[in-house]
């Protein structure tokens, strides 16, 4: 991979690559970008392994040492909520609790917003980081607490108001993500 990072440009700084390997063992490079992955994997670096990449990139383009060994060894995982119809968000309930074990909820929708089925990741309702020192219990505990959750939709089979307008889940800002 390394090989082919560098061939694209890509010196110093986060890149994110994407390969399908196929029955025989070959190897496609799909996509090859100068960026750190999607699916909150700085967060899940950081709790899983006590390293702040967000922290560590800005290291590296400030031409300083950047602080990449890892302080703990645990294991993170993280769940994005989602909804199969577009309407009004009705009633949220049994969300998981930002606590010990769990990390990190962040969470975009309101009562009230108009939100959209889940086609894209700006679709996304919220989500939540589960960790802990054992993957199967962590994936296990996630998958409960997911279960858990209550979300009540009114579908709208009128015309929907352009995406963006007032009262609907705007896409995820950089500085959400960050957080």
């Amino acid at each position: 991979m390394s090989t082919a990072i560098r061939a694209v440009g890509v010196r110093n700084g986060a890149s994110h690559t994407e390969v399908d390997i196929d029955p025989a063992g070959r190897c496609t490079v799909i996509e090859i970008a100068a960026r750190l992955g999607a699916g909150h994997i700085g967060t899940l670096l950081q709790h899983a392994l006590g390293i702040d990449i967000f922290a560590a990139l800005l290291d590296v383009a400030l031409d300083r040492p950047a602080a990449l060994t890892p302080t703990t060894r645990e294991h993170a995982t993280v769940r994005f909520i989602t909804n199969p119809h577009t309407g009004r968000l009705t009633s949220l309930s049994r969300l998981p609790e930002q606590g010990p074990g769990v990390p990190f909820v962040p969470w975009r929708a309101a009562v009230g917003d108009l939100v959209h089925a889940a086609t894209a990741n700006t679709d996304r309702l919220g989500c939540f980081v589960v960790t802990g020192s054992d993957a199967d219990e962590v994936e296990e505990r996630a998958d409960a607490l997911a279960r858990q959750i209550q979300i009540q939709i009114q579908v709208q089979v009128e015309p929907l108001p352009a995406a963006g307008g007032p009262g609907q889940v705007r896409p995820a800002s950089t500085a959400a993500i960050a957080r």
